[in-house]
């Protein structure tokens, strides 16, 4: 990526792989004109270090962790020395970390009781036509954070069967993508005339292929998933382990679920689901598991994501078992 310079411009760095950071994006694109970058955690540090000094930056739906907390911090100093930083999230955010992100001078929209999409959307109204909360709501929807307040208020504008369909068609069409920045643009650039999901180019596509691999999964579960006290898990190929997840809750009548990947530098990747019904904050459980064994992750009480070295998955088991069921 070449160094981005010139008159003050204007970024947006956001989570490239669901609907909240996509809808969080296409909010700031519409409100400014940003230039988008969909990204996954690995790359948030490397992009904004090319984003000169003097621009204006929204970074959305992607969440910190002591990893990259310092450096993050730093950039966020160099920026608002001479340009302006606005960071919009929703996932649990330690205290030394916010009171050095305020320090900072950026201007932060945090709130762990919305979505990214929506905390944007309200943050950005007043710049946005109203009718672009559909985005939120599909947001809200796919984070499994429809039944708060604000989200709760947007939704009742819409017919809600018409979100279910176009907010899972467009997540099930990113899932079977692999939610690659390339097609996640297209949604963006989509978005900007509040096209429906169904109306953009390979979503209804996508999504059917997305529907019968998850269909055939749900056989899968029924023979490799392990069941705990209070929580399933299992391991998968499977691109989008989040949706597993979610499924494994279903097969096995279990309150939480998680699914991990293995990868080819030494990890697995995790991602864990909650029913509504669970009290478990999950964001806050895997933050600590992980921390102490060499990993990193977090997110919010109902669903969460992680990385660990491949030697630590018994003991993580271990672990996560007890704080869930203390």
């Amino acid at each position: 990526m070449e160094r981005m310079t010139g008159k003050r411009k204007t970024f947006c760095i956001s989570h490239g792989k669901d609907v909240d950071g996509i809808a969080s994006a296409s909010l700031v694109k519409m409100a400014t004109n940003a230039k988008i970058y969909l990204v996954n955690y690995d790359k948030i540090l490397t992009t904004l270090e090319k984003i000169d000094d003097d621009s204006e930056v929204y970074v959305c739906d992607l969440g910190m962790n002591d990893g990259i907390a310092e450096e993050f911090i730093n950039e966020c100093r160099r920026i608002t020395k001479h340009g302006k930083f606005t960071y919009i999230d929703h996932h649990i955010l330690k205290p030394n970390i916010k009171r050095k992100l305020l320090e900072s001078q950026i201007t932060l929209v945090h709130s762990k009781n919305e979505c990214a999409g929506v905390l944007t959307y309200e943050y950005l109204k007043k710049r946005v036509p109203k009718s672009s909360s559909i985005l939120a709501c599909y947001a809200a929807i796919t984070d499994y954070l429809d039944n708060k307040p604000i989200a709760k208020s947007l939704i009742s504008n819409y017919d809600r069967q018409l979100l279910l369909l176009e907010s899972t068609m467009l997540a099930y069409a990113l899932a079977y993508d692999g939610a690659k920045p390339q097609f996640g643009n297209k949604i963006v650039s989509a978005f900007q005339d509040l096209k429906f999901p169904h109306e953009i180019n390979n979503v209804p596509e996508l999504a059917n292929k997305q529907a019968d691999r998850m269909k055939q999964m749900m056989k899968k579960i029924t023979k490799e998933a392990r069941s705990y006290k209070n929580f399933g898990c299992m391991e998968s190929d499977s691109p989008t382990i989040g949706l597993v997840a979610n499924m494994i809750i279903g097969e096995l009548n279990t309150p939480v679920a998680f699914v991990y990947r293995h990868n080819i530098n030494g990890h697995y990747e995790m991602s864990f689901r909650a029913r509504y019904d669970s009290k478990a904050k999950l964001g806050k459980i895997v933050s600590e598991i992980t921390s102490s064994i060499g990993g990193s992750g977090g997110g919010h009480n109902k669903a969460c994501g992680a990385r660990i070295p491949d030697d630590k998955l018994n003991k993580f088991i271990k672990l996560f078992s007890k704080q869930l069921n203390e």
